[in-house]
């Protein structure tokens, strides 16, 4: 299949790019009328919620990056696990896992794929709310206007739209309010439809006059857990009003190539772009093509079984996080840097820490075998975001509370659902996620914004983006477009552009390939970026597979 392409678009004061052309255009319009980058994101995600329900949501939750007046950091609004859910809270059906998209053990009813059980503690309005009070300079009024507009009159959605309905088509036959919202007709809509959600509008405007509080305390609040409860989810009252978001100054920061890589720390999909990076960089040792994508393999594949192996949420497990990326445990490591999954095995970065080892705890080691969405704002101040929400899975839990019109998350399915793993449900536990939103800095301040959509696919992404748009001057959407691998299975998936010679070199030297057609979202995840080129214009990029759209003003 050939490849679908964007057009390069530059700009020299200012840029957004989201996977929704109406949510794009929503944020370079605060742009232009004044507002910063932390506005124009603000802006931008409450609209794709609106515009991009399978994927995004002010049901979901995610991650901030900031480099605002040179004061750069990560806001964290990612859903955390209720605190009446435990060990206890889903029924195991079997022992061999492969079950949903992380390839847990199966539960019972798929308690924790969908459905009310599967529904984590929300965090967008928090964190956008925080976002806002620490570096908004427009009211929040107006920021939420455009989505509640685009909700209440509707919007006219394109074949990607309907596609994504199409392929979670079964949550519609489960579940009657979402199948009510977005089957209008009882059918599938056709092109040229007008969707509206007057519902979500509703919601929305009373969050835009109330405040946080009106979503996490008020009657929004008392609607969503009211139905929840009934229905025998573990969302309630002290979950939500006791929720916070993270502002964590610097986020997690790592050299690379004289730049500096900002992503989210802890239990995030970040720590592992981090450790890729790094592992890539003491390992590459050639200056070829071939030798540099097995470098990365390597790389790619140490960083996947040591975050398996170790990375939970801090407050209930001992992670070594100084340990992960310190110079010398990377240095080791990369010494026993294999292509070959059954020939590698995690490294030992407790003894690279600086502080001593707790208790012991196994691994979640997934069984290997649409749902977030991401957007980058560049404003004229040279201020810049990195911003990625997600409901997890394509329309969330399925779970809409009546008249509410909130599509509710499905967090819970990133927990491993047996019990004492390091990623297991606990009361009140952040499961291991992995976005991985990331700003990459030199000397001139942000010189890239990017994240992406993808699941596990996530940080595979992100770490190649970043290694192609700084080891050379192509522009954001030539990187975006061109041939990626992904290797979060134990064999690595190959885009099928890639020369046959190139695929016999690297398969003599031990690798093994799965091939897949780059030319749709899934396979290789969805990335949005921005690049300040050398001349000082902001290019942007966006995956040619959907409704992405890149604007500068």
């Amino acid at each position: 299949m050939s490849q679908l392409r964007q057009q390069d678009k530059a700009s020299k004061n200012g840029m957004v790019v989201t996977h929704h052309k109406e949510a794009t255009d929503v944020g370079a319009d605060v742009l232009i009328s004044g507002g910063n980058a932390i506005d124009a994101a603000i802006a931008s995600c409450l609209a794709v919620g609106v515009v991009q329900p399978a994927s995004s949501g002010i049901g979901g939750g995610g991650y901030l990056v900031y480099e605002m007046s040179e004061k750069g950091g990560v806001i964290g609004f990612p859903m955390r696990g209720s605190g009446s859910a435990n060990t206890d809270s889903y029924k195991l059906v079997d022992e061999k896992g492969g079950v949903g998209g992380f390839q847990w053990h199966g539960v019972q009813n798929n308690d924790n794929l969908e459905g009310y059980k599967s529904i984590a503690i929300p965090g967008a309005i928090s964190g956008l709310f925080l976002s806002h009070q620490m570096f908004g300079t427009i009211p929040m009024k107006e920021l939420m206007a455009p989505a509640i507009k685009l909700a209440r009159d509707g919007f006219y959605p394109e074949w990607y739209d309907l596609y994504a309905i199409g392929l979670y088509s079964g949550k519609f036959t489960r579940y009657s309010e979402l199948a009510k919202t977005f089957l209008p007709d009882g059918e599938m809509p056709k092109s040229g439809i007008l969707f509206k959600q007057p519902d979500l509008a509703d919601t929305l405007e009373h969050i835009s006059r109330n405040g946080v509080d009106e979503f996490y305390k008020g009657d929004i609040a008392k609607s969503i857990i009211n139905e929840i409860q009934q229905d025998g989810g573990f969302l309630n009252s002290k979950d939500m009003s006791s929720y916070q978001s993270f502002n964590w100054d610097k986020g997690l920061e790592i050299k690379y190539s004289d730049n500096v890589v900002r992503v989210p720390p802890f239990a995030s999909g970040g720590l592992t772009t981090a450790m890729t990076l790094k592992f890539y960089e003491a390992i590459r040792k050639t200056k070829s093509f071939s030798g540099k994508l097995n470098s990365y393999i390597s790389a790619a594949k140490m960083a996947y079984l040591d975050r398996f192996e170790y990375v939970g949420d801090p407050d209930f497990v001992d992670v070594p996080w100084d340990g992960m990326i310190s110079d010398k445990y990377i240095f080791e490591r990369a010494r026993d840097a294999s292509v070959n999954y059954e020939d590698s095995k995690s490294g030992n970065p407790w003894e690279y820490d600086v502080k001593q080892k707790g208790e012991s705890i196994l691994g979640s080691y997934p069984s290997f075998d649409l749902g977030t969405t991401h957007l980058c704002v560049y404003d004229k101040f040279s201020n810049a975001v990195s911003l990625t929400n997600t409901l997890m899975g394509g329309f969330g839990s399925g779970i809409i509370p009546k008249s509410t019109g909130v599509i509710m998350n499905n967090g819970m399915m990133w927990f491993d659902p047996l019990p004492g793993r390091v990623n297991s449900v606990m009361p009140g536990k952040f499961p291991l996620n992995n976005m991985s939103p990331g700003l990459v800095l030199d000397k001139k301040g942000v010189k890239l914004a990017l994240g992406a959509a993808g699941g596990r696919k996530i940080t595979n992404c992100v770490s190649q983006l970043i290694i192609k748009m700084l080891d050379s001057d192509i522009s954001a959407q030539e990187a975006v477009d061109s041939p990626r691998v992904d290797c979060s299975n134990p064999k690595t998936l190959l885009d099928s552009r890639y020369d046959e010679s190139l695929v016999k070199e690297l398969s003599l030297i031990g690798n093994e390939f799965d091939f897949s057609d780059g030319v749709f979202a899934h396979n290789f995840s969805t990335p949005a970026a921005i690049k300040r080129m050398p001349d000082g214009n902001l290019t942007g990029g966006v995956h040619s597979f959907g409704r992405g759209f890149v604007r500068g003003v």
